[in-house]
């Protein structure tokens, strides 16, 4: 039995005031009804776990949070802010997590607890309604002996087989590298609590324009948008003389010094095989989007992860489709369930935008949730 204390901070006057506030980038929201009822076949998910990209408005993130509102009302939702320290110093958000584990231990309680040889990374969990049928009511083939047969009957561990045919209950939803960044900062920080033998529930994973790679034009435009102060609106030559324009002046340059250092340690630090000590020069994105798809036993990262959906556009500034194409394609070589929907003429983290694009991403949210559209 869990005992668990979640601690309240405050409310916020804000986008995000219909949310508790549980520590600086960490809030929650509970319905107010508990209903469960849902017209699918599956059941609607126990919890919505959704990290946002580095530095977003609290506006910005309320338009994700207001549709799941809508199609799953009766489902909380835990909210995981991302900043750039969290991405290049990722145990700084330790403490965040400190936060969430009390909620995820309150929800999920004794399925969160860590059962040997439960890496499964979702080869053959997530079926649709025929093909389940089929796989419950087939006969195993034919072993050459009986006493073979009985062998590998015996040589099945039932919780694990029953862990694996049942659904998902965590829906994760992350937004960018930098949400990318913050989901396995809590991997990892479940991990290193060994005391606890904790991981995540059954989870499907949303990846909305990530993960990306270390690119020296959408590295600057990032952190550009974090570092950078809004552009002057004054008129020239007033515009020139403007406390935001000079200091858009001293700090970018600083920007660019520091993305140079980034992508040459990055360059250098991917030479891992040759030279064992420049993999510590690996970037913080080239490490996230390797980490993402790691399926060694044990490290936790995805080894209830029952399938992912990958969103993405040619059109993203700041992640390269085709680095997404080529982490969806490894993920699928890896025996992970994936797919992909590829939106026209959106931008990052952008893909809901306008009435068409937004009906067609609520709607293949909830298809994903109902295990539909693999072969995309």
């Amino acid at each position: 039995m869990f005992l668990v204390r979640i601690r309240t901070v405050t409310k916020d006057n804000g986008p995000l005031s219909f949310m508790t506030r549980l520590s600086q980038h960490v809030y929650l929201y509970r319905p107010t009804t508990t209903s469960t009822t849902t017209t699918t076949s599956r059941p609607p998910p126990k919890l919505i776990l959704l990290f946002s990209w580095m530095g977003a408005r609290d506006p910005h993130i309320a338009k994700y949070i207001t549709p799941y509102q809508a199609l799953f009302p009766g489902t909380p939702i835990l909210l995981i802010k991302s900043e750039m320290k969290h991405v290049f110093k990722p145990q700084s958000s330790w403490p965040e997590m400190e936060h969430v584990v009390p909620v995820l231990r309150e929800i999920f309680g004794s399925d969160m607890l860590l059962r040997p040889g439960s890496h499964r990374f979702g080869t053959s969990s997530i079926r649709d309604t025929e093909s389940t049928t089929t796989a419950l009511t087939s006969s195993p083939p034919a072993s050459n002996s009986s006493s073979s047969s009985s062998s590998n009957s015996n040589s099945t561990n039932p919780e694990e087989e029953e862990e694996e045919e049942e659904d998902p209950q965590l829906l994760i939803h992350l937004f960018s590298n930098g949400g990318s960044s913050q989901l396995l900062s809590l991997h990892t920080y479940l991990q290193s609590q060994s005391h606890l033998q904790l991981r995540l529930p059954r989870h499907l994973v949303i990846f909305d324009s990530a993960p990306g790679q270390m690119a020296y034009l959408p590295t600057y435009l990032a952190l550009s948008h974090v570092l950078l102060p809004p552009a002057s609106r004054l008129r020239f030559p007033l515009w020139l003389f403007s406390f935001s324009t000079l200091r858009r002046a001293l700090v970018a340059p600083l920007i660019h010094a520091w993305v140079s250092f980034l992508w040459t340690c990055n360059f250098l630090g991917r030479r891992r095989s040759s030279v064992s000590l420049l993999s510590r020069l690996e970037s913080p994105l080239g490490r996230g989007a390797r980490e993402q798809n790691d399926t060694t036993p044990g490290k936790g990262r995805a080894e209830r992860e029952r399938g992912r959906m990958y969103i993405y556009s040619e059109e993203d500034e700041l992640v390269n489709w085709r680095d997404v194409e080529r982490h969806l394609a490894e993920a699928r070589q890896k025996g992970m369930k994936a797919r992909g929907e590829k939106f026209e003429g959106t931008g990052h983290v952008g893909h809901a935008r306008g009435a068409a694009n937004e009906e067609r991403y609520w709607g293949i949210v909830g298809d994903f949730w109902e295990g539909g559209g693999w072969l995309r």
